[in-house]
């Protein structure tokens, strides 16, 4: 008895589940049909544009690898992190902490 209930569930199922596979497969195909170049020459405006998005992300590059944002002065000046770091013995403040001391101090 169980059988035949468990069949057309899973005809339903099936039936339920094939737009939605239908779909997914359908945007997955519009999106490598934009990714993929189409082998036609850029307009000029397009061409302005890449140059553009090029020079930006080159521009960003740049600032975030070799801009400090005020970062050196806080840490080293203000704050004297380098000092903490190197210890007492290395001419710093302070003692280095090992990570078997900060387990003991929590």
């Amino acid at each position: 008895m169980r059988h035949k209930a468990i069949f057309p569930l899973a005809v339903y199922v099936l039936i339920g589940l094939a737009p939605l596979i239908w779909l997914g497969l359908s945007s997955g195909e519009q999106g490598n049909a934009q990714a993929q170049p189409t082998g036609k020459a850029l307009s000029e405006n397009d061409c302005q544009i890449s140059a553009h998005a090029r020079r930006m992300i080159e521009e960003g590059r740049r600032t975030f690898r070799f801009d400090t944002f005020g970062s050196e002065t806080f840490f080293g000046d203000a704050s004297q992190l380098h000092r903490a770091i190197a210890g007492e013995k290395n001419g710093g403040v302070g003692g280095v902490t090992s990570v078997e001391n900060d387990m003991r101090l929590k």
